[in-house]
């Protein structure tokens, strides 16, 4: 009787220890959620007054609308497989709660009105934006028609807490380098440096803001754009279709509903080329 008295009592000391790493991981990813974050509230200062037409095709190549917030921003689902389960929420039932500043600091800094640090949020993606692009986006979406609001949801998993927990996945604002470049307020002159800003503002979302891949959005590098001719590549952006014929995963095809330039599409492909390492 004692061996199965001893292997019960390992048991036990077994579980509790288990419930203890649960409940220290619960805490710390809690705390890391909930703490406060300092982020400065800076004017936007756009060279010209917002252009609602050219807010409205941004806010659908940067994601704002059919993408994160759902195709007109009546809220939408967003998902990193086994880590988060999220709903966005209605752009017209959010916003009127935020001053400029305050959109500017949740956007590219990922900060909330309330301190907190946003979860989900792509700030790092947004921090590229120019002044003048994400006023003429901000003042489209304020005039957005009011919709009814989406149920919030937010169903984090214990891998995504452990990857809090270790730093393999961040709340929004830790996502955000500070020290990168605002490609979008830096002189564009030739399509290089364009194809820069654009693929910094919507290429990095999935694939990393080094543009190598990205294992939690499990996409690849983007130096693929060596086997790919500049037809080849529009083709791929106007139909979310690759080479020979293969269909992108469905977190790629928004591409395909993006209102591209001919011109954009070409700059992407340039910078994309170059950054890699491949001849023009």
């Amino acid at each position: 009787m004692k061996p199965l008295r001893a292997v019960a009592l390992a048991c036990a000391a077994l579980a509790v220890l288990a419930v203890m790493a649960l409940v220290v991981v619960w805490g710390i990813s809690e705390r890391e959620m909930q703490r406060p974050r300092e982020a400065p509230l800076v004017a936007l200062r756009p060279a010209t007054a917002p252009d609602l037409a050219e807010g409205g095709r941004m806010a659908r190549i940067i994601g704002c609308l059919e993408g994160c917030h759902g195709r007109n921003g009546e809220g939408g689902h967003g998902e990193i497989e086994g880590i988060v389960r999220h709903v966005a929420p209605t752009l017209s039932q959010v916003l009127p709660d935020y001053t400029d500043d305050e959109l500017v600091r949740l956007v590219r800094y990922g900060v909330k009105r309330d301190g907190k640090s946003a979860l989900g949020m792509i700030s790092y993606t947004f921090w590229a934006l120019g002044d003048q692009d994400l006023a003429n986006v901000m003042a489209f979406l304020r005039r957005l028609p009011p919709a009814p609001a989406m149920e919030r949801t937010l169903e984090l998993s214990w891998r995504g807490r452990w990857s809090l927990v270790t730093g393999e996945w961040k709340v929004s604002s830790e996502q955000v380098e500070q020290d990168r470049p605002q490609w979008g307020n830096l002189p564009q002159p030739t399509p290089v440096e364009r194809g820069r800003y654009l693929a910094s503002v919507t290429c990095s979302e999935c694939h990393g803001l080094d543009f190598h891949g990205n294992a939690l959005e499990k996409a690849p590098t983007l130096a693929v754009i060596g086997a790919y001719s500049e037809e080849q590549f529009r083709h791929l952006i106007r139909t979310a279709e690759g080479l020979g014929g293969r269909t992108l995963d469905p977190n790629m095809r928004w591409v395909a509903d993006a209102p591209f330039a001919d011109a954009e599409i070409v700059a992407i492909y340039r910078f994309l080329r170059q950054y890699h390492g491949f001849a023009p």
